[in-house]
């Protein structure tokens, strides 16, 4: 199980430098920051669809950061899909290529991401109270998912349940959970077992999970 750092871990302002600094100060093994573009194709960091010129962390700022500290991996969450290959184009120059996904893909945009860029990406979609309880209808999730050519599952973590996890890790499928950021919440969740949560108090998923003795 990998634990990401949203992009306002720690107390810090969402998607900003502070926030990337302070999570690989703290020793984050993923980083969360939600990615979109300005009206010239500019990549930058902000939790916006349509941010105006001069809006938003510059993207290469941010990975200019990350790559001097190896081994963090990185969460793109999409919120445009208007100029991926700039993404792909940053990644490589900053030799961060194969340390990056992302999420925010519906199946809307699942053609549109793999026809403009080789990072791989996790779906974001509906659980259905069924698929949540019947290993039948997870698995049609599961071959959803697959269609889309996904990694997995990204959701809220109150759509996910065991079945879920269970069916969707039988069919070689990961699930991904934002944002937990209680201890109850923790406390439910991580003995299911997704392959990844994200929360604003990392350090606290961590003690819990250590604490109920999962790796």
């Amino acid at each position: 199980m990998t634990v990401t750092a949203h992009a306002g871990a720690f107390d810090t302002p969402d998607n900003s430098v502070e926030s990337v600094a302070r999570a690989i100060a703290e020793g984050a093994g993923i980083i969360e920051m939600d990615v979109s573009f300005r009206p010239d194709g500019t990549p930058v960091v902000i939790h916006k669809a349509r941010p105006r010129a001069a809006e938003g962390v510059l993207l290469a700022e941010v990975f200019a950061l990350v790559a001097q500290a190896p081994g963090i991996r990185m969460n793109l969450d999409l919120k445009s899909v208007k100029n991926l290959p700039a993404v792909d184009a940053l990644l490589r120059e900053y030799g961060l290529f194969g340390r990056a996904f992302f999420t925010g893909v519906g199946k809307n945009w699942a053609s549109k991401v793999r026809e403009n860029s080789d990072v791989p990406y996790y779906l974001n979609t509906d659980v259905s109270k069924r698929a949540r309880k019947y290993p039948a209808d997870a698995k049609k999730l599961a071959l959803r998912i697959r269609d889309a050519g996904a990694l997995g599952l990204n959701c809220h973590y109150g759509n996910v349940t065991e079945n879920v996890v269970r069916t969707l890790r039988a069919e070689g499928l990961e699930t991904s959970v934002w944002t937990v950021n209680d201890e109850a919440a923790a406390r439910r969740i991580l003995p299911l077992r997704p392959d990844n949560v994200t929360s604003r108090h990392p350090d606290m998923i961590l003690r819990v999970m250590k604490e109920l003795n999962i790796e």
